[in-house]
């Protein structure tokens, strides 16, 4: 079965996808070996996978680090180049669109980043931070920059004689809710959030996720939500993809996968995390070995190496992709 085929039953029956993710690949060409006998290889940071992100959804994947998470994220916010396949925006492939489209396209989708004092320039003042995506990409003035500062400003919870503050009058939490200002002030479609709390105290991620949601509930916002905290991709999301070197191993309602998780990648996932409660048993799936570089993935299903449930045919043959439930797939040759 063909990639294309494999994941076509992603999409929705009505037309609200916001973005279609087709067979992407990311590959980086990387040196490696001791200095006098250096050699180029393939990186396989994303390699092959396909999802949608639906208006006002949050779609979010989850994996180790190094899965690919980030770099998928990069593709769409155009800051990598696709080695291979397709992201569409509503009907157009992002490599087919022109300057005015592309500048377009930079308002319509917004980003978030980790960590609150490294992403905002101390040298700038609140204004100048809020409003840069606006002067780059929208053909508004002077005026109107200020008032949508001063909305997005008012709608995260600040005051608008914030904006002729510098970064380092705030705190943390502070600084993050400045930068999702900086997100809604260009009026975004998407935004893609990559760990967007995972650097904040416990009481303030709560604040910063409970932000999230509303606005969305207020605007319609779509999210791409980059994470590792399970917990918080469980509160988040709608749709939940999980990755393992490059490569989509689940994909599933959020509810559904939490509760009934498929793959041995997700349940081992969900094996090592804490349990919402104490007395919550769970099934105990432990990999074995270490997950592999991703410019030497192993044939046949990648996890095969690791897997407590591996069979001969994982070794030599990559599963197929399948639905097992309603907005639920997987690939494993176990189902």
């Amino acid at each position: 079965m063909s990639v294309e085929a494999a994941h076509a039953p992603l999409a929705r029956t009505k037309d609200d996808t916001l973005v279609r993710i087709r067979d992407l690949h990311v590959y980086f060409n990387v040196r490696r070996g001791p200095f006098l006998k250096r050699h180029d290889v393939v990186l396989k940071a994303v390699d092959g996978i396909s999802f949608d992100v639906n208006s006002g959804e949050t779609f979010s994947i989850v994996g180790e680090s190094g899965c690919g998470k980030s770099t998928t994220a990069r593709a769409i916010l155009k800051v990598e180049t696709p080695t291979k396949g397709e992201i569409i925006w509503r009907g157009l492939s992002l490599a087919k669109i022109d300057p005015a489209q592309t500048k377009a396209y930079r308002a319509a989708v917004q980003a978030v980043f980790q960590d609150p004092y490294s992403s905002m320039n101390p040298r700038l003042r609140v204004l100048d931070f809020v409003s840069e995506p606006m002067l780059l990409n929208l053909a508004i003035g002077k005026k109107e920059r200020r008032e949508r500062s001063e909305r997005a400003l008012h709608q995260v919870g600040l005051r608008a004689d914030d904006l002729n503050s510098f970064p380092h009058e705030f705190s943390g939490g502070q600084r993050q809710r400045i930068a999702i200002a900086r997100a809604i002030a260009s009026e975004p479609k998407l935004i893609v959030l990559d760990e967007p709390v995972s650097s904040l105290d416990v009481s303030i991620r709560a604040q910063i996720m409970n932000l999230l949601k509303s606005l969305q509930e207020d605007h319609g916002y779509s999210y791409l939500f980059i994470a590792h905290h399970l917990g918080t991709v469980r509160y988040m999301s709608h749709m939940v993809g999980v990755m393992y070197l490059g490569r989509m191993m689940e994909l599933s309602e959020s509810e559904a996968l939490f509760t009934n998780p498929a793959h041995p990648y997700t349940q081992a996932l969900f094996s090592a995390a804490l349990p919402d409660h104490p007395d919550v048993e769970r099934k105990q799936v432990l990999l074995r070995n270490d997950v592999a570089a991703p410019t030497e993935i192993p044939p046949g299903c990648r996890l095969h190496t690791r897997c407590p449930f591996a069979m001969p045919v994982c070794a030599n043959i990559e599963p197929e992709w399948k639905e097992i439930g309603p907005r639920h797939w997987t690939a494993c040759h176990l189902i």
